[in-house]
């Protein structure tokens, strides 16, 4: 047995084991998926990744095994492909990704559509980016990556934002370093354009068409309010986070046109303020909060089922060490991800090819200038995570073969 093959078996039955014995409820946004999927007339939110728990529930399993339906698969998949393109010697790319999404385990249980959004996302990225066998060609290859990321877009549709924050990276990488051959730079951009729209057209389509129109503008423009708009500059009073005192906000201003309410927001305060605002962001984008095991253990029945227990102090205990430990691990393994984007820019740049120096940082980077403004909750940087290692073996390999790819000329373009 490989040891691919050993960690991918790990990681699903971690995942599963947490999902049986806690059996967690669908709570807070994942309630709204539950009830949502299969019916459109509710929809809010969901995309396409949606349907696919419909099936599920259609048949009339419980929640938390309709989430191990559709994670547990996209867990392994998200392996096999790391694995795939990682050809370095000891895999170490593959095995971050590995590492990740064993520390999430917990989370395969609940009823989200994170993980499943982020499979589709990196599928896409591969088959734009990486290598598909070669009896495929250019427009075979681009259709794979615009479908599969129009599909994590309608699922998630802050991936939109992170692709156009990518592609203008990538456009002024371009402009500035000359480094890469326009057509293949057009074919990657074009890609990442037409799936993202596409994606984000198909969101706003169901959502006109369940006739929840009203419910639009507010549950999008929440996570505007909470990551910046109606945020504190404090990380006592969660800077950044939602809060009600920010979906209130977000609802006060519904009868101004967006453009007037942002306006009015932003000059009701000095620069400075914005200023501190963002500052207290930036650790938080850094190094975001561990997730996994709040979003299962918090769930309604658990909670319940905590309270209930003769050791019932004991448990809390450990569950509190637990989180303690989780918050360590995770910031480690987000550190170690973070220097491998910077190893592989580095090879890159010694191979003097710009998209390898590029890619893996600008991923990054654009997750960043998009939760600067938006939002921040753990599971919202997933994408990030799951996805920078498979960007850093792409642009690996794509610097380890210098031949194929266009070298640095005085005066190149």
């Amino acid at each position: 047995m490989g040891i691919a093959t050993l960690q991918v078996m790990v990681i699903l039955v971690s995942g599963a084991a947490f999902s049986l014995a806690w059996a967690p409820e669908p709570h807070s946004d994942w309630l709204l998926y539950w009830h949502s999927a299969g019916d459109p007339g509710t929809y809010e939110r969901g995309g396409l990744g949606l349907w696919l728990l419909a099936f599920p529930k259609a048949l009339g399993v419980a929640p938390h095994i309709a989430a191990l339906w559709l994670n547990l698969p996209a867990a392994a998949w998200l392996c096999a492909l790391a694995y795939r393109v990682d050809r370095t010697r000891f895999r170490i790319f593959a095995q971050l990704t590995a590492g990740y999404l064993l520390l999430i385990a917990p989370y395969f249980g609940v009823v989200q559509l994170d993980l499943v959004g982020a499979a589709f996302l990196a599928t896409g990225l591969w088959a734009l980016l990486g290598e598909l066998p070669a009896r495929r060609g250019h427009a075979s290859r681009v259709g794979i990556a615009v479908v599969a990321i129009a599909v994590a877009v309608s699922t998630r549709p802050q991936y939109a934002l992170v692709l156009w924050a990518l592609i203008g990276l990538l456009a002024v990488g371009w402009f500035v370093g000359q480094r890469w051959n326009l057509h293949r730079l057009a074919l990657v951009v074009a890609g990442l354009l037409v799936g993202s729209v596409a994606g984000f057209g198909v969101d706003m389509g169901l959502r006109l068409a369940s006739g929840n129109t009203e419910q639009i503008r507010t549950s999008s423009a929440v996570t505007l309010y909470a990551g910046l708009l109606a945020s504190s500059d404090s990380r006592a009073d969660r800077c950044g986070q939602w809060t009600p005192e920010a979906a209130q906000a977000a609802r006060d201003d519904m009868h101004l046109p967006l453009a007037s309410a942002i306006y009015q927001r932003l000059v009701s305060h000095p620069p400075m303020h914005w200023a501190k605002v963002l500052g207290c962001k930036a650790p938080q984008i850094v190094s975001p909060p561990a997730y996994a095991l709040y979003w299962s253990l918090e769930s309604p029945n658990v909670v319940a089922a905590r309270e209930k227990r003769e050791d019932g102090g004991r448990f809390e205990a450990q569950y509190a060490a637990a989180t303690k430990w989780e918050k360590r691990v995770v910031r480690l393994l987000g550190v170690a991800i973070l220097i491998a984007c910077a190893c592989s820019a580095w090879r890159g740049w010694q191979a003097r090819s710009l998209i390898p120096a590029l890619l893996p940082l600008a991923w990054v980077a654009a997750f960043w200038l998009v939760h600067m403004v938006f939002e921040i909750q753990g599971r919202y940087f997933l994408g990030l995570y799951v996805v920078a290692p498979l960007l850093c073996a792409m642009a690996w390999e794509m610097a380890s073969r210098p031949k194929q790819l266009p070298r640095v000329t005085a005066g190149a373009s």
